[in-house]
């Protein structure tokens, strides 16, 4: 899932928010250098990429591109699924999604001083961009593809993606009715039960 989803998925508690925002800065093994709260935001974070890259909705989503685009299906999937929760979104929050931006960032905000340069400069960018209300726009899909294939080092079809995503729209959403309850109760039961141990 993309950032919107680890936001709210974590959005119970300011701490588990940061760490899920960290869980793309921050790599290897944890070591007690952060607050237990954020690092277990950390581990909540990996333990959600890992439920949402093995389950089989997402794997079937994935497969719906073309050849060319399967190595990465998966980075695709994250941000259509975004997308989807973003339009979606009052059937599964109680405030608007404007609303919940502004307390995320706010959040990210109060807890700068947990944040290195790199995921600091990226919180600002997103904030200046209002993207996660963004999200809701089909063709900020296709932004978000040309952003990503720039990004990555070789040679990638990520700027040509947002076909793919228009082709098989109505099937990913259908995905993502069925994927997400399930990812969210997946995500309940590991904050209830583990304390990220």
């Amino acid at each position: 899932m993309n950032h919107l989803a680890h936001f709210f998925l974590a959005a119970e508690s300011g701490e588990l928010l940061v760490g899920g925002f960290l869980g793309d800065f921050v790599k290897g093994q944890l070591k007690g250098e952060r607050c237990t709260a954020i690092e277990n935001g950390i581990r909540l974070h990996r333990a959600i990429d890992a439920y949402t890259d093995k389950h089989e909705i997402t794997r079937i989503s994935q497969k719906r591109y073309g050849k060319r685009f399967r190595r990465f299906s998966s980075i695709m999937t994250d941000v259509i699924f975004d997308h989807f929760l973003a339009v979606r979104w009052r059937e599964y929050h109680s405030d608007e999604l404007y609303t919940f931006s502004n307390n995320t960032f706010s959040t990210l905000s109060q807890n700068r001083e947990h944040l290195p340069p790199n995921a600091i400069k990226a919180f600002e960018r997103m904030q200046c961009s209002n993207v996660l209300l963004k999200y809701r726009d089909p063709e900020f899909v296709d932004r978000t593809f040309r952003y990503l294939s720039g990004r990555l080092r070789r040679d990638n079809p990520l700027a040509e993606a947002y076909e793919q995503f228009l082709v098989n729209r109505d099937e990913l959403d259908s995905d993502f009715i069925e994927f997400f309850p399930e990812l969210t109760h997946f995500t309940n039961e590991w904050i209830a039960n583990s304390n990220g141990h």
